[in-house]
């Protein structure tokens, strides 16, 4: 009979953790709707909303959902979040981070992804539509990204590392210089 008292008591020692743990580190819901905000380690958001003329920095931090409209504008450097949705006018920057979830775009937004090495399908992922696999251009850290949606394929441009814009320049000054 001690024996279960004592397993009694312990699973109420780890509840009891466990709602001293949620109170000290809340998962947020927020909604801007102008001014610049950022994001770092150790800021846990359930889910954000950003709309008109916010722009949003993501240093860190862990994200269940972003949700862009507008004409804002998103840079995301590091941090995990689980999916990352674009529409209207919105602007999405990836530069690093790891996407749990998914990729969308919608409507008129854009997506800049500065990656190399990158192969995009269209099937495979979790819903079957398509992903994106690579490497960052920041930190050279491989990645995989589901796609939500048709449109997300149109709205993904890759911006090249550096390196390879500089390379491709300097050749085609000396493929002018040759031919003239």
């Amino acid at each position: 009979m001690k024996a279960q008292k004592t397993l009694g008591e312990e699973r109420k020692a780890v509840f009891a953790l466990l709602i001293l743990l949620s109170f000290s580190s809340p998962l947020m819901a927020v909604t801007w709707t102008s001014g610049h905000y950022e994001i770092n380690d150790g800021n846990p958001y359930s889910e954000i909303e950003i709309y008109n003329d916010v722009q949003l920095d993501i240093f860190g931090g862990d994200i269940g959902y972003v949700w862009a409209y507008d004409n804002t504008i998103t840079n995301w450097y590091d941090g995990e979040m689980t999916y990352l949705v674009t529409n209207d006018n919105s602007i999405a920057n990836i530069y690093g981070g790891d996407l749990m979830g998914g990729l969308g775009a919608g409507d008129s937004s854009i997506i800049n992804l500065y990656a190399y090495d990158i192969v995009i399908t269209d099937t495979g992922g979790h819903w079957d539509i398509g992903q994106v696999t690579g490497k960052y251009n920041l930190n050279n850290e491989d990645f995989i990204f589901d796609l939500w949606g048709s449109d997300t394929y149109s709205q993904l441009n890759i911006v090249p590392e550096p390196t390879t814009i500089a390379f491709l320049g300097f050749g085609l000054y000396l493929l002018r210089a040759v031919s003239a």
